[in-house]
């Protein structure tokens, strides 16, 4: 039997000059923002570049790093008015991520042989970054044809 292809990430790369989002961010909630932002990269990147996100998203969240779900829900309605998630795919298809994830994620992904993407998902032309990949369908798409 194959091995299963790798979706998510081991690392990714942090910039030491954050755009003006990321200091939107911080300047509105502190180091808290910030460490809040990371964490959820950290959980978009190890899954691959979007996280699903729905009515337990939060809940499972608020377990892993002690903040209260309103809270949560916050700052990820806040990430999504500076748009730091993209509005449309996140009302469309219930996902955060973002052209610049989407970037940095096939940039790192440029070795693999192969990577599997949702079509409907991407912000990004993925040839742009000499990635393989192997296209997806969602249900949407699969009902459609």
């Amino acid at each position: 039997m194959a091995r299963p292809k790798k979706q998510g990430l081991d690392y990714f790369p942090l910039d030491v000059n954050v755009d003006n989002k990321i200091e939107i961010l911080e300047s509105k909630y502190g180091i808290l923002g910030f460490g809040f932002i990371v964490r959820l990269f950290q959980k978009i990147y190890s899954n691959g570049y979007y996280l699903e996100w729905n009515q337990y998203s939060a809940i499972l969240l608020k377990k892993e790093i002690g903040m209260s779900e309103e809270k949560i829900n916050e700052f990820i309605n806040f990430c999504l008015e500076i748009n730091i998630f993209d509005k449309r795919l996140y009302s469309k298809c219930n996902i955060l991520t973002s052209k610049g994830i989407q970037k940095r994620y096939f940039t790192v992904c440029k070795r693999r042989k192969e990577i599997e993407i949702i079509k409907e998902y991407l912000l990004v032309k993925t040839e742009d970054y000499g990635t393989n990949v192997n296209n997806i369908n969602t249900e949407n798409q699969n009902e459609r044809g």
